[in-house]
């Protein structure tokens, strides 16, 4: 079970302040530009090219690991695909048959989702596989494992979030 996708709650009820879209939005924003605050295991990250809805970033996790590319494209209050390979590996075109076995490629979605009530959600997905997490211990855990793990991530991210909110920065 090397994919997975984990989701929590952006406002669960009592928690202050409330997120709106657009503030959750903007964190994820600034979450692609500046990684290290939301995702700890990123050593070092730049920003390589930027245009429009897309950007190149050049990041590394952990001290002595190799520079990742990370395509990223946003879709304004909804998505952030990232498309992370190996810096060492050329880049290959979506079409590319081998992608779900080429251990050097993951996608990941940030996503913004509407509950039946109008909550807000937001969903982290791995896919072919979770980069923190090796395809062998993968296989052995259960998706509630897996779901506290990665669950962790996209709850870090809100919490980062609102802490910026609080702090005036959002």
């Amino acid at each position: 079970m090397p994919s997975f996708a984990a989701t929590r709650l952006v406002n669960p009820p009592g928690i202050e302040p409330v997120l709106s879209v657009d503030q959750v939005w903007n964190g994820l924003q600034k979450k692609a530009r500046e990684p290290k605050r939301f995702v700890p295991a990123i050593s070092e990250c730049r920003i390589d090219k930027e245009e429009g809805n897309k950007m190149t970033r050049i990041a590394r996790f952990g001290e002595g690991t190799p520079e990742m590319r990370e395509e990223i494209t946003a879709f304004d209050n909804c998505i952030v695909y990232f498309e992370t390979t190996s810096l060492d590996e050329p880049a290959r075109p979506d079409s590319d048959p081998d992608f779900a076995t080429d251990p050097h490629r993951t996608r990941i979605t940030n996503t913004i989702s509407y509950g039946p009530s109008d909550e807000l959600f937001l969903t982290f997905t791995f896919a072919p596989r979770m980069p923190h997490i090796p395809d062998d211990k993968a296989s052995g855990m259960t998706p509630q494992e897996i779901n506290g793990i990665v669950g962790k991530g996209v709850q870090q991210t809100v919490d980062v979030i609102r802490e910026m909110v609080r702090s005036g920065e959002l």
